[in-house]
Order: structure tokens, then sequence, then C-alpha cells
């Protein structure tokens, strides 16, 4: 008996540690129907031949079998070789039943967890049990979700699905076609928990769509997708029709976004781990934005600004929802737009959010994806027009204002990346780094003409005027290639360079009332409109005034030049006022600041400014600042100051070029004419000028008109020295092609006229130069008209114009030509003098007195000059 109860004891049992382990579950579908439909025989070798395959998949993708049945329960270290051998394993399935002309399906659930396994012992295995056994609550719910799924369907749990899908790049190949789908949390019996139920597959194998309820399991919903309140629902529903359907189909955004409002664009989020996205696909969601007419975004550098106000590093600082709301708060901006790339099983995936800054959530987002980098620029694209129609811009709009992105900008991302580079260079001044950027995009992708603007803008600005033409003409070839905005730019700045000013400045005006917030369009505007036109009036103020917009990176220029326009106007308190605002913005010196004190007589305080100036290494700007400073000397009358600083700028100037060359002559010898004409003879005055007009042959298209209004200025000088020979010489080289540039048509008139009073037809210059005068008239206008009055002995007339330089100085401070303003500063106060010979002239001795006194207020040291001791002594 004792020998019977010990061969009967059981042997310990194996000691078991929980394993974090991947269970598959896959069972065939209405396998005992198949049987019978079959037969024994033929069903049996169909069924071998399954378990074979299925046997050799998981020996291949590291799986180990535990138990079969209709199916097999499988164990794998890792979810991504689950789901490997699950897509693996419903492909084999489909190709036998095309072999075996049959119909098998199955049906397969995937879950991790803590399972307990175990190996048992060789008797037991002996007598019928497995090798392995494996028990935890794993097993359980990945039956559930197996008996869950569709024919041919993979259910996989959450934790299953992160895991896997995490790790999807090792899928290989087939990641290409595979799909992963979310259906939503489930209540299987049983089980307390819902538990969220994903599906992978690929198209023409797997369903792809939600499994049914059952007895078993049912997906959870929210309250009012229950069937017991779809009644209620229903009910509600008629009651919404019947509010008037314009109110259904005119929601008001989330946020209330208006025509021209602003936003911000945050830094691109990219979760595709391709290094080459990231300012690429930046740049370009910015390009594809700012075409829209409707929505303003804010620009980088403007954004980089206030992140430095923010007292953080923009270099440094990533413009995320929290950043990007503080940014868009303080610039009045609507919205933060947030966009992001990331690749979603298999598929490119672009995506923006729209943030509410005020709260930081996200109020709605769009997405598209395609199939590779390639599928980039055309997802921004419909991300971009489905955010434009959501902010609230019309559809139609849309398709007639933007063009595609991948015709625009470039497929090439290292080209787009080039252009990203060049412009952070161009917004930090860098022109040479920008233009080397630039330069690489073109030759990346030749068809960037987007880079090719670029270039020529920072050609411009580096004053290299014929290589930006060039480049003009050429993107102008490919004008289909550019964004309407850009397009008309082109047309705008060719105008501009090719002296073209009067369509220069309707493109510039077509640019500013087609998009009112472009500023660059509306401070170009003002700024041609000062230099080519000389005008002051209120349109080209407020054109200054809006480019000036605190949301401008660049108002500190507009602000100069606006403070310029209110110097011209003797406003000289608001000018100050933009000149402070200047100074504080950024542009923390310029010789213009020093007009509106010098043209009150505040000398001390434009000397003071200008004594402040140190030498900035660059000759030509060191020229002008030495130029200021012999123009303030002549206006308070210290002329022994004035010649030694001109001998001085004579000597400095050699080698600077042409320009500067012609600039001191007619300095020189305009100057000389005012205060000592007899001092310069005809053939000193020949020899100054001819090189001018020489120049005027070997001028190229973007320069000749600043050769012309030298050698007008210098037909003007010549006929007022008497030489009229010489002033016909000039007028016939430097005559304008045709009247599209008003300063020049204008100086040309003045030119001519002083010819004619010089030649004795006085009232013949007058009628030209009556005509002249209409608000934007040259200031030497005045000084022709009051020497053709003089000449014609109508000295009331004269000395109505001379009043009017006396007390115009503003004006002659503010003209956009340097070369003439010496000479009308000093004509401003030589009016006074000219004023008293008029009215003594008329038999005002009183009149006379008055004016002389005021002359010699502000020349105290006028009896060192000889010319003007005389005239004095002739009063």
């Amino acid at each position: 008996m004792n020998a019977l109860a010990q061969s009967v004891e059981p042997a310990p049992l194996p000691v078991s540690v929980p394993l974090l382990r991947t269970l598959v579950l896959c069972d065939l579908v209405d396998s005992t129907a198949l049987v019978e439909r079959m037969g024994d025989q033929r069903a049996t070798d169909l069924f071998r031949k399954h378990d074979r395959l299925a046997r050799a998949l998981v020996h291949r993708h590291g799986g180990r079998e535990i138990d079969k049945t209709d199916g097999f329960l499988m164990m794998f270290d890792r979810p991504v070789q689950a789901v490997a051998f699950a897509l693996d394993y419903q492909r084999a399935l489909t190709q036998l039943n095309d072999n075996e002309k049959t119909s098998l399906a199955s049906r397969i659930g995937i879950h991790v967890g803590d399972v307990l396994t175990w190996d048992n012992a060789p008797d037991d295995i002996a007598k019928g049990a497995k090798p392995v056994e494996v028990e935890g609550l794993v097993k359980p719910i990945a039956s559930r979700l197996m008996q869950l799924a569709l024919p041919n369907q993979i259910l996989l749990s959450g934790v299953a699905h992160s895991l896997a899908h995490r790790a999807q790049g090792e899928l290989g190949e087939q990641l290409a076609t595979v799909r992963w789908r979310t259906h939503g949390r489930y209540r299987f019996k049983g089980i307390p928990d819902p538990i969220p139920v994903f599906e992978v597959g690929e198209e023409g194998y797997a369903p792809l769509k939600p499994p049914p309820w059952s007895g078993k399991a049912h997906r959870e919903l929210p309250f009012w997708r229950r069937p017991a309140t779809l009644g209620i629902e229903i009910g509600l529903l008629v009651i919404a029709i019947a509010i008037p359907s314009w109110y259904l189909l005119t929601p008001a955004p989330a946020i209330a976004f208006a025509n021209r409002d602003w936003v911000v664009v945050g830094d691109l989020k990219n979760l595709t781990g391709e290094a080459s996205f990231d300012e690429a696909i930046d740049t370009a969601f910015r390009i594809g934005l700012e075409q829209s007419r409707y929505v303003n975004v804010l620009s980088d550098l403007k954004t980089r600004e206030t992140i430095k106000l923010m007292q953080k590093d923009p270099d440094t600082i990533k413009l995320d929802r929290a950043v990007g709301s503080e940014v868009a708060i303080r610039d009045g901006a609507r919205a933060l737009i947030l966009p992001t790339i990331a690749e979603v099983g298999g598929r490119v995936r672009v995506t923006a959010e729209v943030v509410d800054p005020n709260t930081q959530t996200t109020v709605w987002s769009e997405s598209a994806d395609g199939v590779g980098s390639d599928s980039v620029l055309p997802s921004l694209d419909r991300v971009n027009q489905q955010l434009r129609v959501r902010l609230g811009e019309a559809l139609a709009t849309v398709s007639k204002d933007s063009r595609p992105l991948d015709k625009v900008a470039t497929k090439n991302l290292d080209a787009l990346r080039a252009y990203s580079l060049a412009e952070h260079a161009y917004t930090a001044g860098d022109m040479s780094s920008s233009m080397s950027f630039y330069r690489q995009a073109i030759k990346l992708d030749p068809e960037f003409v987007l880079a090719r603007v670029g270039l020529a803008r920072s050609l411009v600005v580096s004053d290299r005027k014929d290589e930006a033409s060039a480049e003009l003409e050429l993107a102008a070839k490919s004008e289909d290639r550019l964004p309407p905005r850009e397009s008309l730019v082109v047309e705008a700045w060719q105008a501009s360079l090719r002296g073209s000013p009067l369509a220069a400045l309707e493109k510039w005006k077509l640019a500013s009332s087609l998009y009112p917030d472009f500023f660059a369009a509306r401070g170009l505007y003002a700024y041609f409109a000062w230099q080519f036109a000389n005008r002051y009036d209120d349109e080209t103020i407020d054109a200054a005034k809006a480019a000036s917009s605190p949301k401008n990176p660049y108002a500190p220029a507009s602000l100069l030049l606006l403070g310029t326009l209110y110097v011209a106007n003797d406003r000289f308190d608001e000018a100050n006022v933009q000149f402070d605002l200047a100074r504080k913005g950024g542009m923390a010196w310029n010789v213009d600041y020093t007009f509106a004190d010098a043209a009150q007589r505040k000398f001390d305080a434009a000397q003071g400014t200008l004594a402040k100036w140190t030498s900035s290494g660059v000759a030509a700007r060191d020229i002008d600042v030495a130029f200021r400073k012999v123009l303030i000397a002549a206006d308070r009358g210290t002329w022994n100051q004035v010649w030694p600083q001109l001998d001085e700028m004579k000597h400095n100037v050699m080698g600077l070029g042409v320009n500067v060359q012609h600039r001191l002559a007619l300095l020189d010898s305009s100057l000389r004419i005012a205060i000592a004409p007899d001092t310069l003879d005809q053939k000193e005055m020949r020899a100054l000028f001819t090189p001018i007009v020489e120049a005027l042959t070997k001028a190229s298209d973007t320069n000749r008109a600043d050769v012309q209004l030298d050698a007008l200025f210098a037909a003007y000088l010549a006929a007022r020295q008497g030489d009229v020979n010489q002033a016909a010489e000039i007028l016939a080289a430097a005559r304008p092609r045709d009247e599209s540039y008003p300063v020049l048509s204008k100086l040309f008139v003045i030119a001519d006229s002083e010819r004619l009073r010089a030649s004795g037809n006085a009232d013949q210059a007058i009628r030209s130069l009556k005509a002249a005068v209409d608000g934007a008239e040259l200031y030497i206008t005045h000084v022709a008209l009051m020497d053709a009055y003089a000449s014609a002995k109508d000295y009331t007339r004269a000395r109505a114009q001379a009043r009017w330089l006396a007390d115009h100085r503003g004006r002659a401070y503010a003209e956009y030509d340097p070369n003439r303003v010496p000479f009308d500063v000093i004509q401003s106060t030589l009016a006074l003098l000219d004023a008293a010979e008029y009215a003594q002239a008329g038999a005002d001795k009183a009149g006379a007195q008055r004016s002389l006194e005021e002359f010699k207020k502000n020349w105290p040291n006028a009896d060192e000059l000889p010319f003007v001791k005389n005239r004095i002594k002739k009063l």
C-alpha cells in the first residue's frame, strides 16, 4: 500500500515568474461547415497545409506555438512581431485559398500583458498535456478580441496597438500598404473595464471597419448616441431644421476672425525624424498662407523681436503653444497656428491646429495625408486652403488668389531650406549671406523663381541695381511660378529700377490696394512717391503711416521717411516724434535726424547730432556725414568752416567712384555760384560738368536717371552762370525720353527755363515755370521763378517767391536729391537778401530794411563774403 501510494503522489509544481508577452489567438471561421461541405479527407488535407504555413510563419517571426484547436494560440516577445505574423498569415491564407479553390477565413485577436508560463513534466506530456502552459488575464482578453473580429480581421487592444504602432518601421516593405484604424472602446462580458479596440490590416485583405456588436461585446457610446435617446435626438433635429437655413449654413467660427486679422505661425513640430523637413516645411507653410488677401501672417522677424521683448532668446526658444500664444496677445494677433508633420501608417500627414491665444486651446485642426516626401507640398496646399476657408475667406477667393506650392515654391527640400536660411539672413541684415543662400537655392532648383526674387531684393538693398534688374527679368519670364502678390512685386520693381516711376507707383499702389497690410508695398509706394514725384501730400503720408505699423519689422525705416515728409511740410514737432520712434526701433543713427533741427535753425542741436557719429569704416557713408556737416556750416553762414571741410572731402573721395566725384563737383559749383559767382569762370565750369555729361553715354538703364538728374542740375547752374551754350548742350544730351519720371521732367523744365531767362526770354521762362507749380514742384522751381520775375522787372512777384523760399526751409532740406539740397538751403537764406533788394526796387524801403535785418540775423558773418557784402552795400 505504501509503495502504491508513493507511485501516485504528484511531483512539486514548477515555479512560474510573470513575464510581459504578446498573445495571439487566431481562429478559422465556420470550420465545421467547411468540413461538411468538403468531406473529412479533403478538409483534413487542407487543414494540414494551413497548419504548416501557420507554423512556418510563427517560426519566421520569432513566436512560439502554445496550443492548437481550430486555430492557434501563439506567444511573441513583442507586439510588432505578432502584427507582422498576423499580416503575413492573412496574406498567406488568401494565397492558400487561391491555390486550393477554397474560402478559408480567419479572425485574430492580439493583446499584451503579464502571463505565467511553465513547462509540463514529461510524464504529463505523455498523458496528453501540452508542452507549455500559459495563463493570465491576457488570454481571455485576446480571446474576446478574436471573437469580436470579422472574418479576415486583426484586432488589437490599446496597449498592443500603442507598442506595435511605435515600432511599425520594422514592418519593412509591408509598411506602405498597412493601415491602422481605431474602433473605439468596447465592453466585453466578464471583463470589468472597457478596452480600446484597434485594427491593423492591408487594403484588399482586411475589412478595415468596426466589428459588429454581439451579446458578449458592445461598443461604448456617449449618452446622446444610445438607442434610448434617439427619439429625443430626432425631435431636436426636426427643430433644428426649422431654423432659417442661412443661419445653419453660415456658422460663426470659434474664433471671431475678420478680414485682415493677423495670425502667428508657430514652429513646425516635426515628428517624422526627417531633419530636412524642419525649416523647409515651415517656410513653405508661410509661403502658402501669405498668398491670402484675407489672412495676415505676422512676419518671422517681428515674431523674433517680440520674443526678445519677452526677455527670451529667439534662437533657442521654440515658438510652441505657450510662447506663440503670448506673442499673439502682445502683437494683437487673433490666432496661433501650430503646424505638425508626422508619419502615420506609412503616410506623411500635415496638420495645422488653430489655437485661441487667450485660452491656449485648440479651436479646430485641419490635416491632409500623402505618400512620400513629394506629397508634402500638395498636402500643405490643402491644409492652407482649408484653414483660410475656416477662418472666413471665400472659397472662390482662395482658389483665384492661390497657386500650388509645388509650383511657386520647390519640390526640392534642400532648395527650400536654403531659401529659408536666405530669408533669415536678409531679415538680419546680412546681405552677403542672404545672396549666397538664394543662389544656392536657385542652383538646386533653377525653376525656384521665388528665390530669384529674393536675390533681386538683396541686390537692390546692396545697391547692385544692374544685377537686380537682370534677376527680375528672369523672374518675369516665369511669372506663372510666382504667387500673385510676388508677381505684382516683380513688375513694380522692374518699373522702379528701369526708369518708369509712374508705372512703378501704379504697381506699388495696386499692391497696396489688393494687400492693404503688405507693408513693403505701402512703404515703397510712399518712398518712391517722395523720390520719383517729390510728393508730400496726405496720400503719401498715409502710406508711410501704414508702413510704420508696429507689426512691420521694418517700421523704423518708414518712421524715418514719415519724419522726412513732416519736415517737408514744416511740421517739425511731429517729425521729431517719428525720428525718436525710429531711433528706439533700432535705427540708432541717421543723418536725416538733423533735418528738423537744421530747418528751424537749431544748428547747435543739429551739429551735436552729427558729432555723435564715429567713423563707420564705410567711406561712402562717412562722406555722407561730412557732406551734412558742410551743409549745416553753410546754412548757418560760417563760411570759414565750409571751405576747409570741402577741401577735406575732395581729398577723401579719391577712388570712391564717379558718382561721388559728380556729387562733389555739383556741391562745389552750386555753393560758389550762390555766394561767389565771380570765382567760377566758364572754362572751369565746363571742366567740372563735362565728366557728368560723358557719364550719360555709359549709363545703364538702371542708373541713367540718376546721371540725368546730375546733368540737368549742371545745365541749370551753367545757365544761371550765363553759359547758355553749355546749358543747351547738356539739355540736349540729358533730355528725358518721356514724362514717366516726374522729378526728371520737372528739373528739365527748370533748367530749360533758366536757359531761356539767361537768353533774354524771361516771359517764356515764367510761363513754363508757373505751369510746373502743382504742389509737388521742386524747391528750385521757386528760385528760378523768382529770378525770372526779377529779370522781367516784376519785383512784387519776385519778392513773393523770395518770401516763399524763406518760409519753406523744411522743403529745402527734405527733397530727395542730395545734390540740390545745399543750393536750395543756401537759397532759403539768400532769399531774404533777395526780398530786401526787390522791396527796394519797389520803393518799399521799410520792407527792404526788415528783410535785410532778418538776413543779417541769420548770417551775421555775411560781410566776409565779397559778393554778398557788395549786395548789402547797395541796400
